[in-house]
């Protein structure tokens, strides 16, 4: 009789394990089936990021090849890009990592709108850049659902941009001129009877940029590649500029129109081509020719 009993508690227990057993192996399956559809999710959230970041790099190429550029802030732009590229394959996917690229990837779009258009209004017809921010604030809101075990709550991104602060030159015009003993300059051609040249341009209103004294460089080389003027030379971060004269101005955030002379260095000016630059600091901001007979 015990031996019956002890018989039928065993098979009691067994069949506990047995129903224990099988829920714990449905659970386990349940499990693995969202972590999977969560690492899923992640995988294709990271992909989006990736190719916006490769569709930046590939119109960055375009715009570099296109302009020839070496050493430029767009060259630095791209590598910038490319190394976040490299840095997100190295790494998982996670929540709070896509959520810190995808906000990296918004500054890196407006750095590019940016840089595009300086690099515009550099190698175009020197027209002014005037970018003018005065309060923009830019919300992202990303929400994703990730299966049944996972949410995203909408995150804000608010970023303050302030572009265009650097000075700008536009209106360059460069001409030979003759000088009466009244200082009365006469606009001249003739290479044997210029006195001396003259180069002219607008520095345009710019309401971010610091007020006070400031100073811009200009660059006159004869057809022969020599340098008028000072012919002095100045680094700024690695990029040196031969400069003919320095403009010194002071600057009230209003347009201010700025002439500089360049006198013989010889008996008389070649005939050619001369080049004329202007730079603020290492920047090019303008440039033009004109032709002596």
């Amino acid at each position: 009789m015990d031996n019956e009993k002890s018989g039928n508690g065993i098979k009691i227990i067994a069949g506990i394990l047995a129903v224990l057993l099988v829920v714990a192996g449905a659970f386990a399956v349940k499990l693995y089936n969202q972590e999977k559809d969560t690492k899923s999710q992640l995988t294709k959230e990271k992909n989006v990021v990736l190719a916006d970041l490769k569709e930046m790099v590939s119109k960055y190429d375009v715009v570099i090849e296109e302009n020839n550029l070496k050493d430029t802030e767009l060259n630095d732009a791209r590598d910038r890009i490319q190394g976040l590229i490299a840095d997100i394959n190295a790494k998982d996917a996670t929540i709070a990592s896509l959520g810190k690229y995808r906000a990296e990837v918004f500054k890196l779009r407006n750095e590019r709108d940016f840089l595009f258009a300086q690099n515009d209004s550099l190698r175009g017809s020197n027209q002014m850049l005037a970018m003018r921010v005065d309060s923009t604030t830019y919300e992202l809101e990303v929400q994703r659902g990730v299966g049944d075990s996972l949410s995203l709550e909408n995150q804000a991104l608010a970023e303050r941009v302030t572009l265009g602060s650097a000075l700008a030159a536009n209106k360059l015009s460069a001409t030979g001129v003759i000088e009466r003993s009244s200082g009365k300059l006469i606009e001249n051609s003739n290479n044997r009877r210029v006195d001396k040249l003259r180069a002219c341009y607008t520095v345009p209103q710019n309401r971010l940029a610091e007020a006070g004294d400031r100073m811009l460089y200009v660059q006159v080389v004869d057809p022969e590649g020599n340098t008028l003027g000072d012919n002095k030379q100045v680094a700024f971060d690695g990029t040196v500029v031969t400069y003919s004269t320095i403009s010194k101005f002071y600057y009230e955030n209003t347009a201010l129109d700025i002439c500089e002379n360049i006198g013989k260095t010889t008996k008389d000016f070649p005939e050619g081509t001369y080049n004329v630059y202007v730079y603020d600091k290492g920047s090019l901001l303008a440039q033009t020719s004109f032709s002596l007979k």
